[in-house]
């Protein structure tokens, strides 16, 4: 029985690694007649699905062009050969509209970018797929985000004139929940909830600064205690065009999972208050006075209210989008209203992300990963960025 796809991605990645610690052993005759062969089967196959005809026979290549570019040292030739196995998939998933294709697709990208002898080869694959899905937005800047860490996106030409910014907000200041004293929910396994919205945060943070262009606060740049009025007090103090908090959701129910965006409103149900008393936020109308009402009414209803609904909703499908890319069981939380301290006191449009639940056993052990906090902050940060 042929080995299975992801055996294979195993053994490239092996291989991969192995090249790292010495010499690559020279390709037999064989393989090096195989690669080549692949290379021309896989570019006629391209050929058939741009030209939307359906054909067989793309997983045979893509694994025959990931196993020949393994075989061999790094050099133009492997970076072709992965590059077309990219725009095989992409090109099927545009064709098909298959959410397999774009995973495997991604999973060659890191196959590249676990070898740094590989960093060229990483830029081009990042770029073939922005290239290869233009009717695919959402596909393009999910495969786009790949290889940040090896090679930084290139600086923007100059220009004579100053251009529009790319997105609405050109000032953000992002706040990392709890820390310090306050190490927010505690997942089953021990996983303490500020230290993740500090780390999925600084790779927000990075990603609106880099990508987008955005200058970026954060509210808190280590696992330290600051106060609610002093992290609303940042931003305000700072003009910023947009609030954004980062938390993890928990409750009693250890099979409560999935993703929800919040924002300020006057119909807080039963679940925003339960929500917001566990986050240490919720105010009643006694902690605002008797213009509480007067006060929520006018947020809700002025442009920083209208704006932070639609961010919001834009935020929740980027996540719910890519997470689903790998995990198909994500539960869309929705768009929620609740009186957060942060987003009553915010002078500007404001947004409480909650990344998953850290009380549900697997969401905890998601959370724990490097790759689920990329896929959370990239998505995070091309709403936040691309929005206008």
């Amino acid at each position: 029985m042929p080995p299975s796809f992801t055996q294979r991605v195993l053994a490239a990645t092996a291989a991969l690694l192995g090249a790292c610690q010495g010499p690559a052993p020279a390709p037999s005759p064989e393989e090096a007649r195989a690669l080549p062969a692949a290379v021309a089967q896989g570019t006629e196959l391209l050929r058939q699905l741009r030209a939307r005809r359906p054909s067989a026979g793309v997983d045979g290549v893509v694994a025959e062009l990931v196993d020949g570019a393994r075989s061999e040292p790094p050099s133009p030739r492997t970076a072709e050969a992965l590059t077309l196995a990219v725009d095989l998939l992409l090109a099927r998933r545009a064709l098909q509209g298959g959410a397999e294709d774009l995973a495997r697709a991604d999973e060659v990208l890191q196959l590249a970018a676990r070898d740094p002898d590989l960093a060229r080869a990483c830029v081009a694959l990042r770029r073939r797929a922005e290239e290869t899905a233009p009717g695919d937005p959402l596909a393009r800047g999910a495969l786009a985000t790949r290889c940040p860490w090896l090679v930084p996106a290139p600086a923007p030409a100059p220009r004579a004139e100053p251009s529009r910014p790319l997105g609405a907000f050109r000032r953000v200041v992002v706040d990392p929940g709890h820390g310090g004293s306050d190490p927010g929910a505690v997942g089953p396994t021990g996983l303490h909830e500020a230290a993740v919205n500090l780390d999925v945060a600084r790779r927000v943070a990075e990603r609106l600064a880099t990508q987008h262009g955005v200058q970026v606060v954060l509210s808190r740049d280590r696992n330290v205690y600051v106060s609610l009025e002093d992290r609303i007090a940042q931003a305000n103090d700072a003009r910023a065009d947009l609030f954004l908090s980062i938390h993890c959701n928990a409750t009693t129910n250890p099979a409560s999972h999935g993703l929800s965006v919040w924002v300020l409103d006057t119909t807080s149900d039963r679940v925003a208050a339960r929500v917001t008393a566990r986050e240490g936020e919720f105010l009643t109308e006694d902690a605002l006075g008797s213009d509480l009402p007067r006060i929520l009414a006018d947020l809700r209803l002025s442009q920083h209210g209208q704006r932070s609904y639609a961010l919001a909703g834009v935020v929740q499908r980027a996540l719910l989008h890519d997470v689903r890319l790998f995990h198909p069981d994500a539960e869309d939380q929705g768009v929620r209203p609740a009186r957060f301290h942060v987003l009553v006191s915010a002078r500007m449009p404001a947004v409480l992300v909650e990344l998953s639940f850290i009380s549900n056993p697997t969401e905890e052990q998601r959370l724990r990963t490097d790759r689920y906090r990329d896929l959370l902050a990239s998505a995070v940060a091309r709403a936040v960025g691309t929005f206008r």
